[in-house]
């Protein structure tokens, strides 16, 4: 799945597309082994977890009860300095950070679909249903920027991420549109989540995180 655009491809050609690149990262072991789920790091899992729960879905946002705290959280205990890092810019941009929710879960999106990163694909597929999104915009993402739908701001802001992705910078045409209506800290804001985004796809596809049972991976819808 090297390319970026999926105008006019046939369904049967980007499932084909899916299913290989689900084999290419998920088909394998995992690298990296996750911690055996003993009191203490089940305790520092938790911590995490809810840490991030809350920053996605709100401060009073508890886990369900019996719920089963994700692999993925053991797995990265393996380095606990890292992933205080990298958790705690997720949290920084999901609870304080200045770009609308809508806007945001566009953003990871199009940025896990171009990283082609089934983990983080998956995952913020049901994150940002729950947050609102429904299953055209999911088809619009997966499209980009050239999708019929977007509103002016929109169409500029999955504009911006595509060509973080493919040139490191966003245009100055791109830059413009998005100034209508944002600050010159949600326009940085939007570089560094781009920019979060792509590592969190770089370390989990490299890892080879495998899914939970409820996330289907590029499928997902």
């Amino acid at each position: 799945m090297a390319d970026s655009g999926n105008e006019g491809k046939p369904q049967s050609a980007l499932d084909a597309e899916i299913e290989a690149r689900h084999t290419e990262v998920l088909g394998h072991p995992q690298r990296m082994a996750p911690l055996e789920r003993t009191a203490e790091a089940e305790a520092m899992a938790v911590a995490y977890w809810r840490k991030l729960r809350r920053s996605i879905y709100g401060e009073d946002d508890t886990p369900p009860a019996g719920a089963k705290i994700p692999e993925i959280h053991f797995t990265m205990l393996r380095c606990p300095e890292l992933w205080e890092c990298i958790s705690g810019l997720s949290v920084q941009l999901s609870s304080r950070g200045q770009i609308p929710v809508r806007d945001r879960e566009l953003v990871i999106l199009r940025t896990g679909w171009l990283c082609r990163a089934p983990f983080e694909w998956g995952e913020h597929v049901r994150i940002g249903r729950l947050l609102g999104l429904d299953g055209s915009d999911i088809e619009r993402i997966i499209e980009g920027s050239t999708a019929q739908g977007w509103s002016e701001h929109e169409r500029a802001l999955l504009q911006a991420v595509e060509e973080l992705h493919a040139d490191a910078m966003i245009s100055d045409q791109s830059w413009a549109v998005l100034s209508r209506k944002w600050s010159d800290t949600q326009l940085f804001e939007l570089a560094v989540l781009v920019g979060q985004f792509t590592t969190v796809a770089y370390w989990q596809n490299s890892l080879r995180v495998p899914l939970g049972g409820d996330n289907a991976g590029l499928a997902a819808r």
